[in-house]
């Protein structure tokens, strides 16, 4: 029952109510009508047989169909229109031209009728904007003023919205301004948010007349919409001003994601695309770190897709975080394929960040790479409280003592592998060296096939260190 839902009801439901019979008392049958208006303890009602009756709101019995819609001079609409004295049973394209109070709204139907007819009666609402893909008649004598309509429609894009007509390009490049009441469908809403720098799948200008494309291709939006078209850059770097409804699909990747792209090869674009992490973006190219070591600047529409969203997967990265990333290894700095625990140092622009690994060794990688935070620190200090202090109190006696600063007792600091002898083996790799181990562990490390335990680049050969 009506009373036991606890529904609430506004102008513009469909109800089933008893009505005022002959003598002006409550019917013994109900009827079917639109909810117009109400006051606190009566019902303005309009019967679909065209009555329009004030009744008491216990009169109400059911309400059949809630009107949720919400209506603009302009919106086009599927709407019921009065024929003879009552309501028709099919609805008919029409333009609302103004809302009325009462629950009412005025509509002018596409034979160019206006009724004023309940708001209920409103079944669908089409608020056209540009960008919209549409389905519409167009003129059919070379688009004058007064043009006939066509016979059948043809799919187009909306590039403005007046009043009482709309600015549609259909797909053969022909502009025409039409009534509202001619587009008869809308197949795809316009809804991406786009901006300058964007890269989507977009729709292109082919043969003399510029008819749109049956293919997509990649292409970077250059320009803010303007008369519902932008400037696109494509994969060949040719321009074009195509419409906004021909672009189909954004590429939403950014910094630190992980994609799939081309990359330069032999002065041109490769054949084949490679994994690579983003760095930075600008507004036509992306700087991207590629996995086999390789870093390179290439055009935005070269990044195929994106394989890992990385900001929706990795919390924001604080100083002091502990963090599961990959490395880079020995070599050409590839990405390694294995992952190492390690603590962020610093966070630092293009989309880097300085990790120190678990071995004491620090690198610079792309953000990309860390696959999670595992822990995150909080009030951490630059160093410990207590050693400060220490520290301070020993340096201050010093100074006061004239004394030199304490040395170990092998003259150098340990080895960093044996921890017993010094650091007198020095590991060369290329043009650089570093000396960290005793020789016996650096010539270990090199039999082994060991790498250079601060940089991990591959060892050439093994000096020791003479003298102190």
């Amino acid at each position: 029952m009506f009373g036991r839902q606890k529904e609430i009801l506004r102008a513009g439901d469909r109800v089933c109510a008893h009505f005022q019979n002959s003598h002006g008392a409550k019917s013994q049958a109900t009827d079917v009508g639109t909810l117009l208006q109400f006051t606190t303890s009566e019902a303005e009602v309009q019967f679909d047989d065209g009555a329009t009756q004030f009744i008491s709101k216990t009169w109400v019995v059911e309400r059949l169909g809630a009107w949720e819609l919400d209506l603009a001079p302009g919106d086009v609409v599927y709407s019921h229109y009065a024929s003879g004295k009552g309501r028709t049973s099919n609805t008919d394209l029409g333009v609302v031209v103004s809302l009325l109070d009462g629950g009412k709204v005025r509509i002018r139907f596409q034979d160019q009728i206006i009724q004023t007819v309940p708001q209920g009666w409103v079944e669908q609402v089409m608020r056209l904007d540009p960008g919209d893909r549409v389905n519409a008649f167009f003129k059919v004598n070379g688009g004058r003023a007064r043009g006939a309509k066509s016979m059948k429609a043809d799919m187009g894009s909306v590039l403005a919205v007046h009043k009482e007509e709309v600015l549609v390009v259909f797909d053969d490049n022909v502009e025409q301004h039409v009534p509202k009441t001619w587009v008869c469908h809308r197949a795809r809403p316009w809804t991406l948010q786009i901006e300058v720098g964007s890269v989507a799948d977009i729709h292109y200008e082919v043969g003399d007349d510029g008819r749109r494309s049956t293919n997509t291709d990649m292409g970077i939006i250059l320009s803010e919409p303007m008369e519902g078209r932008v400037q696109v850059q494509f994969q060949d770097t040719i321009l074009q001003t195509v419409p906004l409804g021909w672009i189909v699909r954004l590429h939403e990747w950014t910094v630190a994601d992980r994609v799939q792209a081309h990359f330069k090869m032999g002065g041109g674009k490769s054949s084949i695309s490679a994994p690579a992490t983003v760095m930075s973006t600008s507004l036509l190219e992306v700087e991207l770190y590629f996995d086999d070591g390789f870093h390179q600047h290439v055009s935005k529409a070269w990044v195929t897709q994106r394989i890992r969203d990385w900001h929706s997967q990795v919390s924001e990265l604080s100083p002091g975080d502990v963090v599961i990333a990959h490395f880079k290894r020995p070599g050409k700095h590839q990405r390694s394929e294995q992952t190492d625990r390690g603590i962020v140092v610093t966070i630092l622009p293009r989309g880097e960040v300085s990790v120190t690994f678990q071995d004491d060794i620090t690198q610079v990688i792309p953000k990309g790479w860390i696959e999670e935070v595992a822990s995150r620190w909080t009030g951490q200090r630059n160093s410990f409280s207590k050693e400060v202090e220490i520290s301070s109190l020993e340096s201050n006696k010093r100074q006061l003592l004239g004394t030199p600063p304490p040395v170990p007792s092998n003259g150098l600091a340990e080895c960093v592998i044996c921890f017993d002898a010094r650091p007198n083996g020095v590991i060369v790799h290329g043009e650089t060296c570093h000396q960290s181990t005793c020789f016996g562990c650096a010539k270990k490390l090199q039999l082994a096939g060991g790498t250079c335990p601060i940089c991990r680049e591959i060892i050439d050969q093994v000096c020791k260190l003479h003298g102190d």
